[in-house]
């Protein structure tokens, strides 16, 4: 009985938040318990936006606090900008203290590393190299915080340095496939695009991203052939000629800029598009 009674009291408060969204005057019904249930059975099942609405309407009544708050900015981070996830990230630091050596390093690594990767996102790499370093202090081999201090390091041209962290992210994870495409990037943005091919060629046919890199890879190494078949795996026919322009464009860039990883960094958060509109 008292199984069922929960039962019908999680399905009353999902069925009010449901009437939530269609009117500013309506309000969150039910306990806090039974918000952060229904927010992280939403989470488990893979119902992200839903479930980042839930915490949110918690948040606005001030109920989440300490490692509540740091679980909402963790799954808001798969749903919301990178601006919108810093602050949620911001909050929750806070909310446990403020200072990260004074929180376990579970806490600390959530913290730092969901703030590295928003800041990395917004363009603002010093920041988020002083957050991949506090990530890093909280748990020496995460291969998320090795591959974000990485790519800033390549970002700034320090590829020797960011290779070392891809390598040592692979060593904690050979099949990291983020690694491997970090690291043959940074092969390419030091100008050894062959060091870079066998890299991206290892990877799974469906990887799209590690099809891109290897076409752009060809084409450093003047291989428009073999760029255009690698295209192929992932691409309508019809527009790998405007794709083989656009990375041709992405490499002239490269190839100007002094600092090489930065054109990189910029273009990778372009989207390509790989077939036509219907």
């Amino acid at each position: 009985m008292a199984y069922r009674r929960r039962t019908f009291s999680l399905t009353v408060l999902l069925l009010s938040m449901v009437l939530a969204g269609c009117g500013s005057s309506m309000a969150i019904k039910g306990n806090k318990d039974e918000g952060l249930r229904l927010a992280r059975l939403l989470r488990d099942q893979g119902r992200v936006e839903a479930s980042t609405d839930v915490y949110t309407r918690l948040d606005s009544r001030n109920m989440l606090k300490g490692s509540e708050m740091l679980e909402y900015a963790s799954v808001a981070a798969l749903a919301r900008s990178p601006q919108q996830t810093l602050e949620l990230y911001s909050r929750a630091r806070q909310s446990l203290g403020g200072d990260t050596d004074k929180m376990s390093p579970e806490e600390a690594l959530a913290v730092c590393l969901g703030m590295g990767r928003a800041q990395l996102a917004l363009g603002r790499n010093t920041m988020a190299q002083k957050d991949f370093t506090c990530a890093l202090k909280a748990q020496p081999n995460n291969t998320l915080a090795l591959n974000g201090m990485g790519v800033v390091m390549d970002s700034a041209g320090q590829h020797t340095q960011a290779r070392q962290m891809f390598e040592k992210a692979l060593q904690v994870n050979p099949a990291d496939v983020s690694a491997i495409n970090n690291l043959a990037l940074s092969w390419l943005a030091s100008g050894n695009p062959d060091k870079a091919i066998p890299l991206l060629r290892s990877l799974d046919d469906g990887n799209t991203t590690g099809k891109l890199n290897l076409a752009l890879a060809y084409l450093a190494s003047d291989r428009e052939e073999d760029a255009r078949t690698a295209l192929g795996a992932i691409a309508q026919p019809q527009r790998i000629d405007a794709l083989i322009a656009s990375l041709h464009q992405r490499l002239q860039q490269m190839q100007q800029d002094k600092t090489r990883g930065e054109t990189l960094l910029a273009s990778s958060r372009q989207r390509l598009q790989l077939s036509s509109p219907e």
